[in-house]
């Protein structure tokens, strides 16, 4: 009998110990440098000097960053220096790797082991780890909306793919946020014919092995909200701050006859909350109690956060636009921007409008750090982020009585993207679900002009999607042929397709592609993007990797399981040679060199607390067949 229990023990370690090593990732060789921008931005170097300020100097110049130091303090790396959003300060911090975790320092000496500088305040750690030294930490993996991953995918992806993950509480619409060997990514929350419903939820797991780790209420707010009597579905995007996680959830709920929305911080590692904000829904009203504006109004609004210099920024569904600042100790508000909504003569004139979905874009204009952030107004509202002044305000589309889609309403400002060289690329939209108007328009992001005191750069027509940054001032968009023209000029955009454009609107390569309605993510040379459905379209649904200088395929490997209503609205995430993404069918997929299970046909649908991989069961049923033989033998 001993025999047999020290035999069955074996077994239990042998499969205990199979779990711990399928979480388990190949460690980075040597000792690393750091150096975390603070807006999802990062660099890694090795780390073979003997003074902390020095290896930072001398990787800033090699790279041609601008560095300023006074001494050990280091002042300035690149385009972030030290200040203040608000009362909160900013700067640059030394930590030294404990082996486990960051450990802030003010010893700048190193005999050994790895090192970081990071762009924080007081008390935040990076994110990235000498094991981990990648990560996407935001709705566009920076603060910039760049949709540039500083890690790698694969040219060889195989089918089927290597896991995957489908949900009863809805669509999965957010980014696929990452860092470490954890995956974060939201819930839509879903209504049934009976009008029962399903709650928005925010989702960890472990991106490698696809186990749950933790899962947080939206709809009930952890339990905040007892009395679920909510509006509305999620489909923000969370971020990471150290081993912090923020949502600004999209469920709103009425409160003392008020509607509120809950910005909620959290222990990524545990999903614990450590603070929550309520954010009122109190748009400007007329004396019939209609919002002032012209545009749409969304209650189910706000949109996803972006990090930066410390601080926290996102619009609002009622057109204010808030920053804070997040710590241990919780969220503060450091300013708030509420644009003017004035009616004259019965005719509203202001800027204000509703925020949704997008998020701000911030970049560094001539030494200012500055917020970009499109309106349901058809505005973009250019900000001094360390203030929340106003510096300029510009309509981009002004669609009223040609709207089509929406009829009379001006239309939306969908993503604003930095290219550089003070550009923006602002794509707009007439404001629906499934827009058939649009244009795209590049502005100066000094002025919101364009040179010579003109309107813009230059801007040309068509319904467009996903802008990427790639090389030199060029990006890639998805591009329809507008139903109707929103702008009087020849278009550029005369075949529906993907599109290699540069700072000047001239196209560098065109190829057909399938309908996309996600943004698109580039690596290593590559462009990765979902096509809009799996079921709809008979031979859509595919995640694609094109060659980003002559947008030549690579691969395309078709999402199972998949229904008629698989759309994708999530940007693959591109990180250390795998693929994540995600779509409408309630599901997310993990695509790499490793080959996983055949989909039946009849999906995979796990609810919580049950077992959320294959491989789990594989594992325990040549456990329990083990067992059988050595009791039989034994």
């Amino acid at each position: 009998m001993k025999r047999l229990y020290a035999a069955i023990a074996v077994v239990l370690a042998v499969f205990v110990s199979a779990a711990v090593l399928s979480a388990q990732t190949d460690a980075a060789e040597g000792d690393g440098m750091l150096i975390d921008m603070g807006n999802g931005v990062t660099y890694w170097t090795a780390a073979t000097g003997s003074d902390a300020v020095e290896m930072a100097e001398q990787f800033a110049k090699s790279h041609g960053l601008e560095f300023q130091k006074d001494g050990s303090h280091i002042a300035r790396i690149g385009e972030m220096a030290e200040h203040s959003v608000g009362t909160q300060s900013c700067g640059w911090q030394l930590y030294k790797w404990s082996g486990s975790e960051w450990t802030p320092s003010t010893d700048t000496s190193r005999s050994s082991g790895s090192i970081a500088w990071g762009f924080y305040p007081e008390g935040t750690i990076p994110v990235e780890t000498p094991e981990f030294r990648s990560a996407w930490t935001q709705f566009r993996g920076d603060s910039s909306n760049s949709g540039v991953s500083d890690s790698y995918g694969t040219e060889k992806a195989v089918t089927p793919v290597e896991w995957y993950k489908t949900y009863r509480t809805g669509y999965v619409d957010s980014s696929l946020i990452v860092a470490g060997d954890l995956l974060y990514h939201t819930t839509y929350g879903e209504s049934t014919a009976s009008g029962s419903r399903s709650h928005a939820q925010l989702y960890c797991l472990n991106r490698l092995t696809a186990d749950m780790v933790w899962i947080f209420d939206l709809t009930t707010g952890g339990g905040k909200y007892p009395e679920v009597k909510d509006n509305g579905y999620n489909i923000t995007s969370p971020v990471i701050i150290g081993d912090m996680i923020v949502i600004n959830s999209a469920t709103s709920h009425s409160k003392d006859g008020k509607t509120v929305m809950d910005l909620y911080l959290l222990n990524r590692f545990t999903g614990e909350m450590i603070d929550t904000e309520e954010i009122l829904h109190a748009p400007p009203l007329n004396d019939r109690g209609m919002p002032v504006w012209t545009g749409r109004t969304f209650v189910n609004g706000g949109t996803s956060p972006v990090y930066d210099s410390g601080a926290l920024y996102f619009g609002t569904s009622d057109g204010r636009v808030l920053s804070y600042s997040v710590s241990h100790d919780g969220l503060e508000l450091l300013w708030e921007y509420v644009p003017p909504s004035d009616v004259v003569d019965g005719k509203y004139i202001g800027t204000r409008g509703s925020f949704y979905y997008f998020s701000p874009t911030i970049a560094d204009i001539d030494g200012v750090r500055m917020l970009f952030i499109g309106n349901y107004e058809g505005y973009v509202i250019a900000l001094d982020a360390s203030t929340g002044e106003s510096i300029w305000e510009k309509q981009c589309i002004a669609l009223y009585e040609k709207n089509k889609g929406v009829p009379k309403t001006p239309g939306a400002v969908d993503l604003i993207t930095y290219i550089g060289g003070n550009r923006l690329v602002v794509t707009c939209t007439d404001g629906a679900m499934s827009p058939t108007m649009g244009h795209i328009v590049c502005i100066d992001a000094k002025t919101g002009g364009g040179s010579g005191g003109s309107d813009c750069y230059w801007r040309t027509d068509g319904v467009t999607q996903g802008t990427v940054m790639v090389d030199g001032g060029d990006f890639i968009i998805y591009a329809k042929k507008a139903s109707s023209p929103s702008i009087d000029t020849d278009p550029a955009i005369k075949e529906d397709g993907l599109y290699r454009l540069d700072k000047d609107g001239n196209t560098k390569w065109y190829v057909t592609s399938n309908y996309i309605w996600s943004r698109m993510t580039v690596a290593a040379g590559l462009l990765y993007y979902s096509e809009y459905s799996a079921g709809f379209y008979d031979d859509g649904g595919h995640v694609v990797a094109k060659r980003v200088a002559d947008g030549s395929t690579v691969w395309s490997a078709k999402l199972e399981p998949y229904s008629k209503v698989s759309y994708s609205m999530a940007a693959p995430t591109v990180i250390e040679g795998k693929i994540y993404t995600a779509n409408d069918y309630g599901a997310v997929y993990c695509i790499s060199e490793i080959e996983g299970k055949k989909w039946d046909g009849g999906g995979e649908i796990i609810l919580p607390g049950g077992f959320w991989h294959w491989s789990w069961a594989l594992l325990i049923a040549l456990a329990v067949a083990a067992v059988i033989v050595l009791v039989r033998y034994y």
